[in-house]
């Protein structure tokens, strides 16, 4: 009997993590000024866009790379992965409320539009935690035995590569901040010899002053 040696698909929990938290997180920082100035706004609601657009281009990813692979190679499991798949499409309409929210706020700024936001984030949030569960649960250990790792970092690369450069130090520490050292120095690991060298100024330095402003609003 041949046994499968899993490929190391440890990176989706690491990605998952992030979009585990940001939303809620989100939400409550609309909450917590419900009168807040034109630039606080509008940091807030780029901050939004981009943390919906960044769980959009991963969704495409897996669309285009991941599940047709799954349902190719493993016909006998097709349905409950496409029941996992479908699962996107849910998420997909509670992205579409919140970036409908996001432009009502960011044009019509009060506590009404703020707390309507908030509510989209918040159902986004909790659309998404199951499927996250879902995907982590079934999907994953699936992709083990089935994809090549080469098949499996083009997942990376893709939604990586639907990032504009300047947003990457953001990317990245929004990515690093909520995991555990050893996950964390995994994903340091993945980076380019030279960004690793210089990690304190061209990734940590402005995710810190990110992160301060994103927190404090200054």
């Amino acid at each position: 009997m041949t046994t499968v040696q899993p490929i190391d698909v440890r990176d989706m929990a690491i990605v998952h993590s992030t979009f585990r938290s940001a939303y809620d997180e989100s939400a409550r920082l609309v909450r917590a000024n419900p009168t807040p100035s034109a630039e606080r706004v509008t940091f807030l609601a780029d901050h939004i866009d981009f943390g919906v657009g960044m769980l959009h281009h991963h969704h495409e990813s897996e669309d285009a790379l991941l599940y047709p692979l799954l349902v190719a190679r493993v016909p006998e499991q097709a349905a409950n992965t496409e029941r996992v798949e479908h699962e996107h499409q849910l998420v997909a309409g509670a992205i579409d409320a919140v970036s409908t929210a996001c432009a009502t706020w960011r044009r019509q700024p009060s506590a009404e539009t703020g707390e309507a936001l908030a509510v989209a984030l918040i159902a986004l949030n909790d659309t998404l935690q199951g499927h996250l569960d879902d995907e982590e649960r079934e999907i994953v250990p699936l992709a083990a035995v089935t994809l090549t790792q080469e098949e499996w970092d083009a997942l990376g690369a893709h939604s990586r590569a639907q990032i504009p450069r300047n947003k990457m130090p953001i990317a990245f520490g929004m990515l690093l901040e909520p995991l555990g050292e050893a996950d964390r120095a995994h994903m340091k690991s993945q980076l380019p010899a030279p960004v690793r060298l210089l990690y304190g100024v061209l990734i940590q330095r402005p995710w810190t002053k990110y992160a301060t402003t994103l927190r404090t609003g200054t």
